[in-house]
C-alpha cells in the first residue's frame, strides 16, 4: 500500500533577521534598534525579608546583605554601568512611607535599600525592580 518514512525531521535553529517591525496593517511599526535597547534585561520581585526570588529575569540569585538591603546578582553582565536599575517597594498599607535606593551598580549585579521615612530605618519589604541598558 504505502511507505512510510522512518527519517526523522532535522530540527534546525534560526535567526530571524529584521530591521523594522510592523503590525499586520503596517499602521504602526518599531525599528528593532529601539525594541533591542528599549526592553527591560532585568526584571525582579523579592520577598521582604530579601532572601527569596519570586519572579525575576536575568536574575541568578539574590544575597540578604542587612534589613532592607538585597543584592541582585545578575545571570548576563551589562556591558558597562551606565545601564538604569529602577526599584519599587511592594504594597504594604501601614501607613508607613519608605524610600527606594539603588546602591553599588556593577555590571554583573546592583544593590537595592528600602529606608522607612517614619522609623528613620532600613526595613525589608518586598521590592519589584528593572533594568534598562545593553549587555555585555
Amino acid at each position: 500500500c504505502c511507505k512510510y518514512s522512518t527519517r526523522r525531521p532535522r530540527i534546525m535553529a534560526s535567526i530571524l533577521r529584521v530591521n523594522t517591525l510592523t503590525d499586520a496593517s503596517s499602521n504602526n511599526s518599531v525599528a528593532m534598534s529601539v525594541v533591542a535597547g528599549g526592553s527591560a534585561k532585568v526584571t525582579s520581585s523579592t520577598n521582604a525579608a530579601g532572601t527569596t526570588i519570586n519572579g525575576s529575569t536575568n536574575v541568578s540569585s539574590l544575597t540578604d546583605s542587612a534589613t532592607g538591603k538585597q543584592v541582585l546578582n545578575l545571570s548576563s553582565s551589562f556591558a558597562n554601568t551606565n545601564y538604569t536599575p529602577i526599584c519599587g517597594v511592594g504594597n504594604k498599607d501601614d501607613g508607613n512611607a519608605r524610600d527606594t535606593m539603588i546602591r553599588s551598580v556593577a555590571t554583573g549585579s546592583y544593590a537595592t535599600n528600602i529606608y522607612s521615612t517614619i522609623s528613620s530605618a532600613f526595613s525589608d519589604d518586598a521590592t519589584s525592580s528593572t533594568a534598562h541598558g545593553d549587555l555585555a
